[in-house]
């Protein structure tokens, strides 16, 4: 499946073969704090096993030179994460994934 909802989609990259992305991306994209992505991201109501198949803990520099913490996800671990935003591009999202499903 190819979800088409925007020009300026998340910036999803390939790691082993999988399309991921970055909670620092997915926040830029929604117009989302970077550190509310991550409580949403551990605040997930989903099975150990998803969770461990599609997130994976990392670290980022900041400009200051500081090491944060942040996410890889999977599509699926993405998919999970964004259906439970809100406002008008996480809307466009959730259109487009049930019309292209």
């Amino acid at each position: 499946m190819t979800l088409q909802i925007s020009p300026a989609a998340p910036r999803v990259t390939i790691q082993n073969g999988k399309a991921v992305t970055t909670s620092l991306d997915v926040a830029d994209y929604f117009d989302k704090r970077h550190d509310n992505v991550l409580r949403a991201i551990e605040r997930l109501d989903c099975s150990e096993k998803f969770t461990a198949l599609n997130f994976e803990v990392s670290e980022y520099t900041d400009s200051t030179g500081r090491k944060l913490p942040m996410y890889t996800m999977t599509k699926d671990g993405f998919v999970f994460l964004v259906m439970g935003f809100t406002g008008k591009k996480a809307a466009a999202f959730k259109e487009a994934y049930i019309t292209d499903v």
